[in-house]
């Protein structure tokens, strides 16, 4: 199945709405005429500040210091979210702006059957392409000063430092702030393609005149469920849920699903 989706309408007087998240200051998701269902929404981010000098000529921004998030200063974008003018060197609510939607572009399954003398082999895989998933789980994994005394990602060991320049993960540091941990931003969002096998099944179907024909269609099989996920995604389980218009696609450490295993037997008398 191929998606498109845009909204058309709110009711009169109505541009959009939007809802928060987790733990994040203001709103996470933001649904607008003209836009995808489910847009993440908040500050782009363009990479960590270096150095204090680094700090002093980009554009003013609350809490700015080596090793936090650089945001984009964008507020001159238009409603598709392309630029249209000069920045005003100010990084404020006029800057946030669409960060990708949850919604995917593609779904899609593959039933796959075999059958070669008493052997049968069946598997179904499912994939979903095209969609982002606002991992808002690190808020709690990735910065020391918002939720201590947790367990952490082992991202932090590539945090920033000043021998460490080269990363995307900011500085781990005591400290929550408009420029680390509070704001919707760029750094939650990650690609949510993925592709599971469901389901793989093998079994066997013994002769009529095995075992003196004590049984008719005696058939043995071992199956497993969830077997392998591939996938980007760096969260426990790209298949998030949650409602379609309010937080659809936002993971706040989502039970992953479970791996299963199965011995089948099955006969007539």
């Amino acid at each position: 199945a191929l998606l498109k989706n845009e909204i058309t309408k709110f009711t009169d007087d109505v541009d959009f709405f939007e809802s928060g998240g987790s733990r994040i200051t203001g709103s996470i998701v933001r649904n607008q005429v003209g836009r995808s269902l489910s847009s993440f929404w908040g500050y782009q981010v363009t990479g960590l500040f270096q150095n204090d000098a680094e700090v002093a000529s980009a554009a003013t921004q609350s809490d700015a210091a080596p090793g936090r998030f650089r945001f984009e200063d964008n507020n001159s974008r238009n409603e598709d979210g392309d630029l249209t003018g000069m920045p005003d060197g100010i990084i404020d609510e006029a800057d946030r702006t669409f960060l990708g939607s949850a919604v995917p572009d593609f779904t899609g399954g593959l039933n796959i059957r075999l059958n070669y003398k008493n052997f049968d082999f069946g598997t179904f895989l499912y994939a979903s392409l095209g969609n982002e998933i606002y991992n808002n789980s690190k808020w709690f994994t990735d910065f020391y000063g918002t939720f201590k005394g947790a367990s952490v990602s082992t991202r932090v060991l590539n945090s920033w430092t000043p021998e460490n320049p080269n990363t995307s993960v900011p500085i781990y540091e005591t400290a929550s702030n408009f420029s680390t941990s509070q704001q919707s931003t760029s750094y939650y969002v990650e690609d949510g393609s993925y592709l599971r096998m469901q389901n793989i099944t093998l079994g066997y179907t013994l002769d009529d005149d095995a075992l003196n024909g004590m049984f008719n269609n005696l058939r043995v099989a071992v199956s497993a469920t969830n077997l392998f996920t591939i996938t980007g995604y760096e969260g426990l389980d790209p298949a998030v849920g949650g409602s379609a218009d309010t937080d659809f696609g936002v993971d706040v450490g989502n039970y992953p699903v479970t791996r299963g295993f199965n011995f089948n037997l099955s006969l007539d008398f």
